[in-house]
């Protein structure tokens, strides 16, 4: 009988925006939701390395053949992430930002897993797991989110749509590995429950202070009204922070799993109306 070829559950995609006629302010005309996502492009590149050295530190001890690929095709998609938006934050600077300065404050945010008793494998792992689920999540409320999708300039929409994607399609990777490999014990369960707390606590300090620099940087960081527009935005009955909370505590469930949050539908969506491959 002939083998069957095992592929990876999702694909890596070789992408090339272009950023040359990006506007100002391409969320909505609205400088505090266009710093938001600013913020969040200086985290990536980064984090999205970070993310892939603390999955490949373990891999050797991964022995399930299908999550070997999901790992090979996490990795690529991570990589073509930080490429993309580390030549957006290059371009950004034709805006007049220094987005360079908000990667610097990245990496001393990351430099927290260099302190003692954070300094290991498992643990750098467990704060990839906590930070690939508060990406799985964010990005799915974005794709359920229309309204936000539209509202966001033609030159930067396609760029966030595909990595919404594809940070749903991996979504459980660091998870399952994480779960292999250490096991589903109380003391793992306890290490993965901490990071996320310390990681949630960075990870807000991060978007909300990079958002308040790139504002200076704009001559509006006292403004009250696009602080008051902002927050309610973000935080407000239908914020995009506040909507995920729900999913958010599900994490801490000791039956958690990433893909309790089928997702699926959204990508059948996304991937039609940027003539990806269904799979």
């Amino acid at each position: 009988m002939a083998s069957t070829k095992m592929t990876s559950a999702f694909p890596v995609r070789r992408q090339d925006f272009e950023f040359e006629q990006v506007p100002r302010y391409w969320v909505n005309g609205d400088a505090f939701m266009t710093h938001v996502f600013n913020g969040m492009s200086a985290l990536f590149p980064d984090g999205e390395r970070f993310f892939v050295a603390s999955v490949r530190a373990v891999r050797e001890a991964v022995n399930d053949p299908q999550l070997q690929k999901d790992i090979s095709a996490f990795i690529g998609q991570e990589a073509m992430h930080a490429k993309e938006h580390e030549k957006f934050n290059r371009g950004a600077t034709e805006n007049g930002y220094d987005l360079k300065t908000l990667e610097e404050w990245t990496k001393s945010f990351l430099a927290v897993a260099d302190l003692p008793g954070l300094n290991n494998k498992r643990v750098r792992l467990a704060a990839t797991v906590a930070l690939e689920h508060f990406t799985g999540i964010l990005s799915a409320q974005l794709l359920r989110r229309e309204d936000i999708v539209e509202s966001i300039d033609e030159s930067m929409r396609n760029l966030w749509m595909w990595h919404c994607i594809e940070e749903n399609e991996h979504k459980a990777v660091a998870f399952d590995t994480y779960k292999l490999v250490y096991g589903e014990g109380a003391v793992n369960y306890a290490i993965r429950m901490g990071t996320m707390m310390l990681a949630t606590m960075l990870i807000m300090v991060a978007i909300h202070a990079f958002v308040a620099e790139l504002l200076r940087q704009d001559g509006k960081l006292f403004s009250g009204r696009e602080w008051m527009s902002g927050m309610r935005q973000l935080w407000g009955q239908k914020g995009m922070f506040r909507q995920i909370i729900p999913e958010f505590v599900d994490y801490f469930k000791p039956d958690f799993h990433p893909w309790n949050h089928d997702t699926e539908f959204l990508l059948k969506r996304y991937r039609k109306r940027l003539g990806f491959q269904q799979h």
